[in-house]
């Protein structure tokens, strides 16, 4: 219940601040990151949202045998691997909670869901990123931040910038 309360709160206050933005722009996603709280052990959602072409490389229907297995080999890379993309605190886990394709019309977006567990307190530490080692394509990722009572926003370039996390 916590959990559910918590999501809907990030996509309620997110969703306000992401109507100004470009709806389908290739190399940018879209990073929410929410825990309940900074102390204790936090938990979380992590979810990201991105143009398929950044990810898999094409962004129309997955048909063939070599569309789908290019598909399901950068959505097994993205669950594999998101840890070195979006770097917690350490004593940090992400476990995927799910990672799929949307296709829309003419676009597909890769939409990752992943649930975030902590060992001790995350108050006072940093976030960083590392998109663009994992995938070139990535260049910009607009990330929301909700920690306890923090609210924060960064534009992450070439996977630089950190976002701190409220004492």
């Amino acid at each position: 219940m916590v959990r559910l309360v918590l999501f809907c709160t990030l996509t309620l206050a997110l969703s306000a601040q992401q109507r100004g933005h470009k709806a389908h722009e290739h190399g940018h996603a879209k990073l929410s990151i929410a825990f309940e709280t900074t102390t204790g052990t936090p938990s979380g959602v992590v979810e990201l949202e991105s143009p398929a072409d950044s990810i898999i490389g094409f962004e129309y229907a997955a048909k063939t045998p070599a569309d789908k297995a290019k598909q399901e080999k950068a959505l097994a890379l993205l669950k594999a691997r998101f840890a070195e993309m979006v770097v917690l605190p350490a004593g940090c886990k992400m476990i995927p909670s799910k990672v799929e394709v949307h296709v829309e019309g003419q676009h597909s977006e890769v939409h990752a869901e992943f649930n975030a567990k902590c060992a001790g307190p995350i108050a006072g530490k940093s976030i960083s990123f590392g998109f663009s080692k994992v995938f070139p394509k990535i260049d910009e990722v607009e990330v929301q931040l909700i920690a306890g009572s923090q609210q924060a926003e960064l534009e992450v370039k070439k996977d630089k910038g950190t976002l701190q996390i409220a004492k």
